[in-house]
């Protein structure tokens, strides 16, 4: 259904070697994830493996793609310049693979998640920030929390990120602050 060796080769020449370990790494992550939370393990694997395509274009390419879909240069020009990916990346994927909005939308949300997340989205979202060779004791709490409850993990996760970025006088971008605040009062 997928052709995850077109896919494979494209991340290979569109993502520096770091990253395609790392998407790699992900891709299992989510294939375990929806494994344990009875989805598509497939369609984890392949959103998994893909949700970063865009993460390395080049300043060039990213106006391209910019310019062409009339996406908000807010979110490339401010301090969440490296979340533009997600965006672009959704629309990377639609365009090459044509693949379904679920796997789009769980690429679009991977980064700053929306309040409309779904489980699947969770689950890429969680995986790519669980998905890692060397962890810490922060990010093995994460993985223990999102194999028991996907929400507890966002909040665990955002309210960490909240406190670093407060370190650095910044805050969550106000999607995931309308998500984490959405996820708390749903799970007082």
């Amino acid at each position: 259904m997928y052709n995850i060796e077109k896919m494979t080769n494209d991340l290979k020449n569109n993502v520096s070697s770091f990253r395609y370990n790392h998407s790699l790494m992900v891709a299992e992550e989510a294939k375990k994830l929806a494994k344990h939370y009875k989805l598509d393990k497939e369609k984890a694997y392949v959103t998994g493996l893909i949700h970063d395509i865009a993460k390395d274009f080049s300043y060039e390419e990213i106006d391209k793609w910019i310019k062409e879909y009339n996406l908000s240069k807010d979110l490339y020009l401010k301090i969440y310049k490296d979340i533009i990916h997600a965006d672009i990346g959704s629309i990377v994927v639609k365009k090459w693979y044509n693949l379904d909005n679920e796997i789009c939308n769980a690429i679009l949300y991977h980064t700053i998640g929306n309040i409309n997340m779904t489980k699947f989205d969770k689950i890429i979202f969680l995986a790519d920030k669980i998905a890692r060779k060397n962890s810490n004791e922060f990010i093995e709490e994460l993985k223990i929390l999102t194999y028991k409850n996907l929400d507890k993990a966002l909040i665990f996760y955002f309210n960490e990120q909240k406190e670093k970025l407060k370190e650095r006088n910044l805050e969550l971008h106000k999607n995931s602050l309308e998500l984490l605040k959405l996820l708390e009062k749903n799970n007082q």
